[in-house]
């Protein structure tokens, strides 16, 4: 049996703890001796699987999840109660804890001290260091021997980004991947090319044609919040790392290291498309929809967004077309009054299109429980990295797998032929499998500042008119002082 750490220190205002060692009750071996927080310890953890009983009562595992809504809200229960269905000796419930990450992570972080963690918990990728820090994951790839978690069949930059202390961390990966929507008909009103801007400059040419174009109702050409993932897309694109230590691959970041002058020249531009109004102001807050409505609303012609917002484009612009009426060059014989004719692109960037970070969600197995409660939550994730379950999360739930022989399977094939998601998805696909392994993203401990600080730096830059260079100066020494903090407290 795998046990948690005994040591917590405070980091930040929405994750009141963050966890080092935490006692956990019921163990019968000594936290220092299966500490995955000391380094290369995580890699010597054993698969749990064995402890899992042929017989005797159903174990019980409890899945948290957070930050799902409808169809996906949907598709997170309806697989554990099919994986319940599917034997007898496991019984998964699955427990929502909130629309958003961080609130489920300020759960997580407060149930340690107090031995209530689930057994599974499906978190963002910008938590992965974090937990592994926490001393209360067991990592995914210590039962790939089994055939329980695929990571021979990952992604590079997949097994790249979630590979931390030597370990493959997650169980299973659902991932995103921020790329471009936008309207096909406004950009025949404009006259411009039939494709997605593929770069900055691309961005704001296209903008200034669309607005010269005096399209009825059009506001902004482009609607984006400004999120801190989308920066750190930006950074990746040129090359450019967040923080020392390889991006925080190499071991635990120590200062920042995104104040550069491309950095400056990203924010620059970027500013400047809010000032002449071709980007509109939209607060990145929970539930935000705005960005959606305007396009439906022919106010603006493009929005840049993540994958996993698929199914709500298609539910929001789609309107009665198929796949087929996308598939029509021309963009004749459309039904009367039809506003939105939606096109798909790649992110763009600096220089090029498509240089993106990892992102999206993940299954993490705990040490919480008992053996066989952490052998059940580990049996609960091989039936997830089955291939039926992953046509379910990528086709219904627009989420990507990190597992490359998914969308190699025939009803992907055809979803992506066949369905207006289904080619945004396709789109954002070839945008991961592009991503060299050398170039996965930032990873950091103190996620829940990082994300603050940077959120406060874009949000006067952009929306108040900050100097971008003093303010990537202020945030690089906020982030520097955040992550030599949390070293500092939890002994790194």
């Amino acid at each position: 049996m795998h046990t948690m750490n005994a040591r917590i220190a405070a980091v930040g205002a929405a994750v009141a703890l963050v966890v080092g060692l935490a006692g956990c009750g019921g163990s019968t071996s000594s936290a220092g001796d299966n500490s995955p927080a000391e380094s290369g310890k995580l890699a010597k953890i054993a698969c749990p699987l064995s402890s899992l009983p042929k017989s005797g009562p159903k174990v019980k595992v409890t899945l948290w999840y957070g930050n799902q809504q409808g169809d996906n809200k949907t598709i997170m229960e309806d697989l554990a109660k099919s994986y319940n269905a599917s034997q007898d000796r496991v019984e998964v419930t699955a427990s929502d804890q909130g629309q958003d990450y961080n609130a489920m992570l300020t759960k997580y972080t407060q149930a340690i001290p107090a031995h209530r963690i689930p057994n599974v918990m499906f978190a963002d990728s910008s938590h992965a260091q974090f937990l592994v820090d926490s001393g209360t994951i067991i990592p995914g790839g210590a039962c790939a021997a089994e055939g329980a978690v695929p990571v021979d069949k990952m992604l590079p930059v997949v097994k790249s980004f979630y590979t931390l202390d030597g370990a493959f961390v997650p169980g299973a990966v659902n991932m995103t991947a921020t790329m471009v929507y936008y309207n096909r008909l406004s950009y025949q009103q404009a006259k411009l090319p039939d494709r997605a801007p593929g770069t900055f400059a691309q961005m704001r040419s296209d903008s200034e044609a669309i607005k010269a174009a005096n399209i009825p109702d059009m506001s902004w050409p482009i609607s984006m919040v400004p999120a801190p993932g989308f920066f750190d897309a930006f950074m990746t694109g040129v090359g450019q790392d967040m923080v020392d230590h390889d991006n925080g691959h190499a071991g635990h970041a120590t200062k920042a290291t995104f104040d550069t002058p491309k950095a400056v020249k990203i924010l620059t531009q970027w500013q400047a498309m809010y000032h002449d109004g071709m980007i509109a102001k939209i607060s990145n807050t929970p539930g935000q929809l705005d960005q959606y409505l305007n396009v439906a609303q022919g106010k603006s012609a493009l929005v840049i967004e993540s994958s996993a917002a698929a199914t709500t484009i298609q539910a929001f612009l789609g309107g009665g077309l198929s796949a087929q009426d996308l598939k029509n060059g021309g963009l004749t014989g459309l039904s009367q009054g039809t506003k939105v004719v939606p096109g798909f692109g790649a992110y763009p960037g600096l220089e090029r299109a498509g240089q993106v970070p990892v992102s999206g969600g993940a299954y993490y197995v705990t040490n919480g429980g008992s053996a066989a409660q952490q052998a059940g939550a580990m049996d609960f994730i091989r039936y997830l990295n089955e291939m039926p379950q992953q046509e379910t999360w990528l086709i219904k739930g627009s989420y990507l797998s990190g597992n490359r022989d998914v969308e190699r399977q025939p009803a992907v094939q055809k979803f992506f032929a066949d369905s207006m998601a289904g080619m945004a998805l396709k789109v954002a696909a070839d945008q991961v499998a592009a991503v060299p392994a050398s170039h996965p993203g930032p990873i950091v401990g103190p996620f829940d500042q990082y994300n603050r600080i940077m959120q406060t730096m874009l949000e006067s830059v952009l929306f108040t008119g900050a100097d971008p260079a003093k303010a990537l100066a202020g945030a690089q020494a906020d982030v520097t002082a955040a992550l030599r903090s949390y070293n500092r407290e939890n002994g790194f």
